[in-house]
C-alpha cells in the first residue's frame, strides 16, 4: 500500500470549502491528472454519491464518497481494475473563519501492478504532500 498525508488552511468557511471539495466535479481544478469527472447519480454530494473519472497514470475510476459528515469528514472510494484509492478529508474550523483540511491517500495496487509499487510509491507521495495541498488551496479560494 502506497500512503501519503498532508494538510492546508485556507480562508473559505468550513461549510462551503467542505461542499465545494466533496463536489469532485472540482477535482481538475486542483488536480490535473484529473479529468472527465462525471456525476453518474442524480443527486447532489453525498454518501453514496457516484462519480467517474480519468485518473493519470492508472486509468478510469469509478468513485462513491463512502463517507460523508458534513462539515467535517469525507471519503472518497475510487476503484479500477489496477487499484483501489481512498482519499480523506478532515475539514476543521479555525478563527478568522479559515479552514484546515488534513488529507489522507492510500492506494493499493491489484494484480501485477504491484509489482511497479516501490517505482510509484515516491512519485504519489511527493505529488500528494507537496503539490496537491497548495493546488487545493488555490483552488478553493479561487473559485469556492
Amino acid at each position: 500500500m502506497i500512503g501519503a498525508n498532508g494538510h492546508l488552511v485556507t480562508n473559505v468557511p468550513l461549510e462551503r470549502a467542505f461542499d465545494w471539495v466533496a463536489d469532485l466535479r472540482n477535482e481538475p481544478l486542483w488536480n490535473p491528472s484529473a479529468t472527465n469527472v462525471e456525476l453518474k447519480t442524480d443527486d447532489s454530494p453525498a454518501l453514496g454519491t457516484v462519480f467517474e473519472e480519468d485518473v493519470k497514470p492508472l486509468g478510469h475510476y469509478v468513485v462513491t464518497i463512502s463517507e460523508y459528515d458534513r462539515p467535517t469528514r469525507l471519503e472518497f472510494d475510487a476503484q479500477n481494475p489496477k487499484a483501489r484509492v481512498t482519499v480523506r478529508f478532515d475539514f476543521r474550523s479555525l478563527e478568522q473563519r479559515e479552514t484546515r483540511i488534513d488529507g489522507q491517500l492510500r492506494v493499493t495496487l491489484i494484480g501485477a501492478m504491484r509489482f511497479i509499487e516501490p517505482v510509484l510509491r515516491p512519485m504519489i507521495r511527493r505529488d500528494f504532500e507537496s503539490k496537491r495541498g497548495p493546488a487545493l488551496k488555490s483552488a478553493l479560494e479561487q473559485h469556492a
